[in-house]
């Protein structure tokens, strides 16, 4: 009966992360060097740079159904980001 029980919370507490966001995952980057961020999640899918210099890093996971898109200013300090899912909100970390 205790394996069983144990199986049971087991299996409980891996469903609840399929709701947890994946929104955190971008929290710790603003603030810290652009190079940190691609030593970290590898290089971006696509990058995007302004005539003053500021930049957008947009990485797309999951067959493009996560997007985290940071913003950097013009000397590479990631200044924000933005996260959108399409997989019931979540995403799960990079690296």
């Amino acid at each position: 009966m205790k394996k069983l029980l144990t199986v049971f919370i087991v299996v409980f507490l891996s469903g609840c992360s399929l709701f947890v966001t994946g929104d955190y995952l971008g929290k710790e980057w603003p603030g810290r060097e652009r190079g940190e961020l691609i030593d970290h999640w590898g290089e971006p899918r696509e990058l995007i740079e302004s005539d003053s210099g500021e930049q957008e890093i947009i990485y797309k996971i999951f067959n493009d159904r996560c997007t985290y898109t940071f913003y950097a200013d013009a000397n590479g300090i990631i200044t924000g980001y933005q996260y959108k899912s399409t997989l019931l909100g979540t995403c799960k970390p990079i690296g």
